[in-house]
């Protein structure tokens, strides 16, 4: 395996990385300046995607040999890591934490069952599961329309006490592809 292989390797594997730590996204609730915070999907990609975009070039168009090639870059490597830490702590975990949740939609998704029948405007009852526990929520329907007792249904929102659920076979249709 060449040195210019390895580089390019490395390179694509950072990439991903930085890809995965977008999605996945970052920790907000973790303190500052703990390991998990300086190693982490995205300064890990960093690294290895800075080590990899400096070095392939290097060992591709000059005569330096393979130790010098890596010594430039792994410090490459590190000032990348070191700008993904700063980031990171200095803007998207700030960011983050500034970010409030509408506890309107905290149970959004949650299936649970109809325990008492929705009518057509007024409000019936629903039981759901929440951390092992069952709970038991007044409801009413998303669409107007009346629930009977022992349907299933997904909550869409909690608003003023009441549970805005919508019932989850007319949600699997809308799942359903094409």
């Amino acid at each position: 395996m060449t040195l210019r292989f390895t580089y390019a390797v490395l390179f694509l594997a950072g990439l991903v990385l930085g890809v995965i730590a977008m999605l996945v996204g970052i920790q907000k609730d973790s303190p500052p300046r703990t390991a998990r915070s300086l190693f982490n999907l995205a300064t890990i990609g960093a690294f290895v995607t800075v080590a990899g975009a400096v070095g392939y070039p290097l060992a591709r168009y000059t005569t330096l040999g393979g130790l010098a090639i890596t010594a430039i870059a792994t410090v490459a490597g590190l000032a990348g890591w070191g700008l993904a830490v700063a980031m990171i702590a200095g803007w998207a975990v700030p960011s983050a934490r500034r970010e409030t949740e509408d506890e309107r939609y905290a149970l959004q998704g949650f299936v649970g069952k109809v325990t008492q029948p929705i009518g057509n405007g007024t409000p019936g009852e629903i039981s759901y599961q929440l951390e092992g526990a069952w709970h038991r929520a007044r409801a009413l329907s998303l669409d107007g329309q009346p629930i009977e007792t022992g349907t299933e249904i997904a909550i869409e929102r909690i608003e003023d006490g009441i549970a805005w659920v919508e019932r989850w076979s007319t949600i699997a249709r809308q799942l359903e592809l094409p």
